[in-house]
């Protein structure tokens, strides 16, 4: 019978295999226990670098295998031995045979060969794979995987920065909150309904509430002014959020609205310049009182009492009117300032004839030189002074005297006005309080 043969060389130290069944030792290369017969089951160590060389050593196995079972089928005797100690000049050989069957050794083959598969897939399964982690705030990759997204790259980096990424890779792009946005008019104490408006921005949207809530959580969408109405503590907070649903950080505003006072009273003269004498008339609300200064300061409830119509006066002047109500709330203050001038359509020489003229007509003179009816005397009259008399405008003062025809005359106490623009002539006398009165004699 032809056998093969395997050298142990001399020296050899590897740890001896023994049988798990029954401990008995198991020479090089045998797939079974020569004594018990139980199969020994190898587990090798894969190495990447010598799997592909598996099927190759299998392959040689199984035809070694097949030879000595053909050997084996040739000599009956030698069907039973197992191994021989042979002696050799030098050296020591072991002569053996093995026989297995060719289902057994299919079987062996192929769970090698699926546990040799399982290796190899389980070494290159993160190659394959390649799996990445994100961190949900900084949207940085903890893989290392050179193409992974960096922190803060926007698409178009992230494209010039790795060119040969993946086409199938996905690109996370990171964007930048929009600027938090401004609350018109800003917090403060605001009487009557206060309207409050955010910037416009096609690109935006814009969240907010008025009571302190979170807008990002509990928001309104802003669409037109926000209105507020009752009197009250307000906190509007909002946000803004961009295309890509990223939130601005929040504005805060504090807004305190107080209950609406009277209305402001009405002043029928406008501000500006006049030039004739001109009554100030100011209307006000039902079941109030309004209140002026003329020295700037602002009304308040002891002011002057506004009772009837106020005389303009001549030159510059500033008005203050502020109204009252019953429980004392004041409404907003209105100002008025006026510059009056007289426009003197009369001079001095006509007002002292008109008053000639009057007089003759009155048969109080004979005639334009003075003469005094009754009286073998002259009356005179001559301008002393321009006055205005309150609600009436800016007169002449014009002085009687008596006296002989070229002789010195004496004052007689009559006074008369005439009107600077208008020529009417009137007598001037004065009230209980002094002030000027007139007397109208006639029109002009």
């Amino acid at each position: 019978m032809n056998t093969k043969r395997m050298t142990i060389p001399a020296g050899y130290t590897e740890e001896p295999m023994l049988c798990p069944k029954c401990g008995a030792l198991i020479p090089e290369g045998k797939l079974y226990c020569e004594k018990c017969g139980e199969e020994i089951h190898f587990v090798p160590e894969f190495e990447p670098e010598v799997d592909d060389s598996i099927s190759s050593v299998l392959n040689s196995v199984a035809s070694e295998i097949a030879l000595e079972n053909e050997n084996s089928a040739a000599s009956a005797a030698d069907e039973r031995s197992f191994f021989t100690r042979v002696s050799g000049d030098d050296d020591d050989f072991i002569e053996f045979n093995v026989r297995i069957q060719k289902s057994t050794l299919k079987a062996v083959t192929t769970g090698l060969c699926v546990v040799a598969v399982i290796i190899l897939a389980v070494v290159n399964i993160p190659r394959i794979l390649r799996i990445q982690v994100f961190d949900k705030n900084s949207l940085a990759s903890t893989s290392d995987d050179p193409a992974k997204p960096v922190s803060g790259q926007t698409a178009e980096t992230e494209a010039q920065a790795v060119p040969d990424k993946p086409a199938d890779e996905t690109v996370v792009k990171v964007s930048e909150p929009p600027e938090k946005p401004v609350l018109e008019p800003m917090s403060g104490r605001y009487e009557d309904e206060l309207e409050i408006t955010l910037p416009e921005d096609d690109s935006l949207r814009y969240y907010y509430t008025i009571n302190g809530d979170d807008p990002e959580a509990s928001g309104e969408r802003y669409l037109a002014p926000i209105i507020l109405t009752e009197e009250g503590e307000y906190t509007v907070r909002a946000v803004a959020m961009n295309e890509d649903g990223v939130y601005s950080e929040q504005a805060i505003g504090v807004y305190s609205l107080s209950e609406s006072g009277p209305a402001a009273p009405v002043i029928l003269e406008d501000s500006g310049d006049y030039t004739q004498s001109t009554m100030i008339v100011a209307v006000m609300q039902e079941g109030c009182r309004i209140t002026y200064t003329t020295d700037g300061s602002e009304p308040d409830e002891d002011s002057a009492e506004y009772t009837a119509p106020i005389v303009m006066p001549i030159g510059n002047s500033l008005f203050r009117f502020r109204a009252f109500d019953s429980e004392g709330n004041a409404s907003e203050v209105i100002d008025r300032t006026y510059h009056l001038v007289y426009a003197r359509l009369v001079s001095e020489e006509q007002a002292v004839a008109s008053v000639i003229g009057v007089l003759i007509k009155k048969d109080v003179l004979l005639d334009n030189t003075g003469k005094a009816r009754y009286e073998e005397g002259y009356n005179a009259y001559r301008v002393d002074s321009v006055i205005v008399i309150e609600g009436a405008g800016e007169y002449y003062r014009i002085v009687e005297s008596y006296g002989p025809a070229n002789g010195e005359k004496t004052d007689t106490g009559l006074l008369y006005a005439v009107n600077t623009n208008d020529g009417s002539v009137h007598r001037l006398g004065y009230d209980s309080s002094g002030n000027y009165t007139l007397f109208t004699l006639s029109g002009r």
